[in-house]
């Protein structure tokens, strides 16, 4: 209808032979008051059946169905049909579906039996099942459009030597696969890539020239990839702006660290420069100002930094003042360590000052439970 209009508008512009061939039309031409959206709409394709499948049945709007039609090129409203139909008879639901459709409206072409149940059956014995294979081929439904022996099959086999885990295996995000493989030949272990997977994912998505700064950058700092404070050191720094790290290291620097204090304490606890600079004041001006320690005794126990200072540092620091207050506390004892055990092993140490102990527990308390 739209195209037999524009017919005839032409054929009504080129009847009107008083108007010279180069001189400005008294008026704008119709074409360009029709809507260009149209223009690339094949005829009849608003009242097509792919179209009405799109709205009727999952439930888009004729504006994103006409844009999934324009994409899709195809006329094929049978197949269209059956694809959808095959999702939901495997538990799909219409929302899944549509998000699946918006993402890779090739989708909709593809042969059912031949070419999507094969790949879902091979995921499905891997372990993605029911709603979770839902949940992964609507996030990730270009993974249908790669061949299942030379791609699908091998990534899996490649993410499972990483993961040892068929399941966890089968769900990584694809794009990823390129940068494991290349901390992997630059000697990052295994287990330090599966951990950043379960951790944050985000860093493996990084930019190949970023990813090699980094590799490069933590090498020259002596750390070894095979060993597991690596994974924290690559995300430090993946994470943070070099004037973000320069910064932070000043803020050490002004504290009293030297640079090889600075260097030392990063290879120990990475995740010390991944704080913010208010916590690192905050914490120094704790240790430092009120507990009267040397800064170059937190440089060689790093792990302070990143710990909670009301929940877990200055109801302690409490408790050490009340038992020296008692000279009840060991002078051998590390003080370091009084802050760095875990909750369990520091309780189990309070209850050895058997006629104290409630009263330093009480003490305790008191301080975490304080609104903060």
């Amino acid at each position: 209808m739209i195209v037999s209009s524009l017919r005839r508008c032409s054929l009504c512009l080129s009847s009107h032979s008083t108007i010279p061939i180069h001189s400005p039309l008294p008026y704008p031409p119709l074409l360009l008051l029709i809507p260009l959206r149209f223009l690339s709409v094949n005829p009849n394709e608003e009242d097509s059946p792919t179209l009405s499948l799109l709205v009727e049945t999952l439930g888009f709007t004729p504006e994103a169905a006409l844009s999934v039609c324009g994409k899709l090129r195809t006329n094929n409203s049978e197949n269209v049909g059956s694809v959808i139909s095959f999702f939901k008879g495997r538990g799909f639901t219409a929302d899944q579906i549509r998000s699946m459709v918006r993402r890779f409206p090739e989708i909709l072409r593809q042969h059912p039996e031949r070419n999507l149940l094969p790949k879902l059956e091979f995921l499905g014995s891997k372990g993605l099942l029911g709603p979770d294979l839902g949940e992964f081929i609507s996030s990730h439904p270009v993974i249908l459009k790669r061949s299942l022996e030379r791609f699908i099959i091998p990534n899996f086999n490649f993410y499972r030597t990483i993961l040892e885990s068929d399941k966890r295996a089968a769900s990584p995000n694809i794009a990823i696969a390129p940068n494991m493989r290349y901390l992997l030949d630059n000697g990052v272990s295994k287990s330090n890539i599966a951990a950043l997977l379960h951790r944050d994912d985000t860093v493996l998505h990084s930019s190949r020239a970023r990813l090699r700064e980094a590799m490069r950058v933590l090498k020259e700092m002596g750390l070894d990839p095979k060993k597991s404070t690596f994974q924290h050191a690559l995300m430090a720094v993946l994470r943070m702006s070099k004037s973000s790290w320069e910064s932070k290291a000043r803020l050490y620097r002004n504290w009293g660290w030297s640079e090889a204090e600075l260097l030392s304490a990063f290879r120990k606890y990475p995740l010390c420069m991944a704080v913010s600079e208010d916590k690192i004041n905050r914490v120094m001006s704790f240790f430092v100002d009120r507990m009267g320690w040397r800064p170059s005794l937190i440089a060689e126990h790093p792990i302070l930094l990143t710990q909670s200072l009301e929940k877990k540092t200055i109801p302690r620091a409490l408790v050490l003042q009340f038992l020296h207050s008692k000279d009840m506390f060991e002078k051998h004892y590390s003080l370091a360590h009084f802050f760095k055990m875990s909750e369990k092993a520091f309780l189990e140490r309070i209850a050895r000052y058997q006629e104290a102990a409630p009263h330093i527990l009480a003490i305790y308390k008191d301080e975490m439970n304080k609104p903060r």
